[in-house]
């Protein structure tokens, strides 16, 4: 309860700096920018779901050798984990646990779907990381070493330990020590499907074993980060403020990371739209524009955001209603 009272709190103040921040550069300015480019908000969420694949294709690479499942699956399941991440105030993690339900649900072990998103995150945050690097390394040739950039560079500098960690204490034990607790918290979400992860260590320890679907997740993920790119050089167009591809390589890498930093935060609110201006400025960018940019990707997260979090629901309710006549007829494993 303290957990989830913390995280709405840290919600409403991210809000607030949001509002204050529009309220600031003129809200009826900014909105109508926004919304000038009409049926452009459609277009920069359709181009969402170019990364999306990306990143469900490396997802499925990583588990491919150990449960062959469609490809659907996992385009389910992250359409669901990002809408979680992005809406619920579950400080950016929540839809890890919810996908690796998801992908329960539809036949994998409970211990082997956990094990595999959990490794997936890693995946993705070590691929950030890289992908980071390149935004840091093409704002240097572009704007030169100052002061910000300094800090910006020290800010990936300090994830580098933690990365590093991160990935040795999956392969020296620490998914032997998280088991009990991971018990805990998908009783407390309600998901009794991996209720049962018993056996996580070794079903990560399988995962690792396989270098090839590790290579080919680094790989999808790695592209995913980079089609992500051509979201803020499509949005920026139809705003009137085009960019080039190093520029909107720029922001999306160095956005990403600002917002990654603030994890805590649900959905990065407020964080992120001043992120933007601040690395808008860099590329020679109003503030105005940069706010504007963070709202047209806000707009994308509740265009595909809401869409899934209904469908969601409705699926959980119908797997629910019918549970009994599921149990007796075999897993109700291959929904939508």
């Amino acid at each position: 309860m303290k957990v989830r009272r913390g995280l709405l709190l840290i919600m409403s103040a991210g809000i607030t700096g949001m509002i204050l921040l529009v309220a600031f550069y003129g809200i009826g300015a900014i909105l109508a920018g926004v919304f000038a480019i009409g049926w452009g908000l459609g277009a920069v969420s359709l181009l969402h779901l170019l990364p999306m694949l990306c990143s469900s294709l490396g997802w499925r690479a990583l588990l491919q050798a150990t449960w062959p499942a469609p490809l659907h699956h996992y385009l389910w399941a992250r359409w669901i984990r990002e809408a979680i991440d992005g809406l619920l105030p579950v400080g950016q993690i929540g839809g890890e646990f919810v996908g690796a339900h998801i992908l329960a649900k539809r036949g994998a072990r409970p211990n082997l779907s956990l094990a595999g998103c959990i490794l997936d995150m890693t995946m993705e945050v070590v691929t950030q990381f890289f992908f980071g690097l390149l935004g840091l390394a093409l704002l240097v040739l572009d704007h030169g070493y100052d002061g910000t950039v300094h800090w910006l560079a020290v800010g990936l500098a300090i994830t580098a330990p933690a990365l590093i960690g991160f990935a040795l204490a999956q392969r020296f034990g620490l998914f032997y020590v998280v088991e009990s607790v991971l018990e805990k918290v998908a009783f407390w979400l309600g998901f009794a499907s991996i209720g049962g992860i018993a056996g996580l260590h070794e079903a990560a320890r399988t995962l690792h074993r396989d270098r090839r679907g590790m290579a080919v997740g680094f790989f999808w993920h790695g592209l995913s980060w980079l089609t992500g790119a051509s979201e803020i050089w499509l949005a920026l167009r139809l705003l009137g403020h085009p960019v080039g591809i190093a520029e909107a390589l720029i922001l999306e890498s160095l956005g990403q990371a600002v917002r990654s930093a603030a994890f805590l935060v649900p959905g990065a609110l407020g964080v992120q739209e001043g992120g933007y201006m601040l690395l808008g400025g860099l590329v020679g960018l109003s503030p105005e524009a940069g706010l504007m940019l963070s709202l047209v990707k806000r707009v994308r997260e509740l265009v595909l955001g809401l869409p899934a979090l209904a469908a969601w629901q409705i699926v959980e309710n119908r797997l629910y209603l019918h549970r009994p006549a599921a149990t007796s007829s075999g897993p109700a494993a291959n929904g939508p």
